[in-house]
């Protein structure tokens, strides 16, 4: 043991020396042995770092993963989190997507108009109304003194672009005197009964044995009451028939006399034909 640590004591330090071998190149001594005769003072000296490097046990290595993977988490956060306050001040969602840019149709106002209410008015008011708010009533059969009973579309305000307005309108129910009334329901109550022409039944209703209103007011109720003479020829000819037999040219002659049913003579020829003469 002796003889080794005295041989060890007198080997020369580490260092660079003249080639045992011989030559004029230089060869390296690290104490203990001679290095490769190709080595360089960088591979020697990354050689003699390595050699002085600790050696590691495993709970050293864990200890250093679980370092670096902390350090990777932290980098990846900071970058994660550039990245949001970058979307959040340019306005787009966490997701990326892009926000639409409004359309110039998107931005432009929608022009509107109110649409008044003109139901329970009648036609001349309506059409004053649409004007005081730049609108027109057209293609209108109705008189100006019927009345407004449904529009479209309704009132409130609606877009001004492709408006179509239209209304429904009917004629004004008619004011009556009291003797109109009467007379008109008087013509009713005839009609309902049996056949009449015009002229039979303003003599009912205008005769002292009829109903005895002035032969003006009877002619007005027989041409207010809206009665189809036609028809009424039709139902007094089967009347006459039901009653008796009659000819052609007597039923003809019974239903065109003014003694008769004093319809006129197209009145009673449809008549006939409808009865089957």
């Amino acid at each position: 043991m002796s003889d080794s640590n005295n041989i060890s004591s007198t080997l020369p330090p580490a260092g660079w020396y003249p080639d045992p071998h011989g030559g004029s190149a230089q060869r390296y001594w690290d104490g203990a042995q001679w290095a490769a005769a190709d080595a360089t003072p960088a591979s020697i000296a990354a050689a003699d770092t390595v050699r002085r490097l600790p050696k590691l046990k495993w709970w050293h290595w864990t200890l250093i993963v679980i370092g670096v993977l902390v350090v990777v988490s932290i980098i990846i956060g900071g970058i994660n989190g550039g990245r949001d306050s970058a979307r959040s001040a340019a306005g787009t969602t966490p997701s990326g997507a892009a926000s639409a840019a409004p359309t110039k149709e998107a931005v432009e106002e929608v022009k509107t108009v109110v649409v008044p209410d003109m139901v329970g008015s009648t036609v001349a008011e309506a059409r004053g109304m649409l004007d005081a708010v730049g609108l027109s009533l057209t293609a209108s059969d109705a008189g100006d003194d019927w009345v407004v009973t449904a529009q479209q579309p309704g009132a409130g305000s609606h877009p001004a672009e492709g408006l179509e307005l239209s209304i429904t309108s009917e004629a004004p129910k008619p004011v009556y005197t009291l003797e109109q009334e009467n007379a008109l329901g008087a013509a009713r109550s005839y009609l309902d009964l049996t056949g009449f022409s015009r002229q039979g039944l303003i003599d009912q209703l205008s005769s002292e044995y009829g109903s005895g209103f002035p032969i003006d007011v009877a002619t007005w109720a027989a041409d207010a009451v809206g009665a189809d003479w036609n028809a009424e020829a039709v139902e007094s000819a089967q009347s006459y028939l039901d009653m008796t037999s009659f000819s052609r040219q007597g039923l003809y002659d019974q239903l065109t006399s003014q003694y008769g049913g004093q319809f006129t003579p197209d009145e009673a020829n449809q008549a006939l034909t409808a009865v089957g003469y």
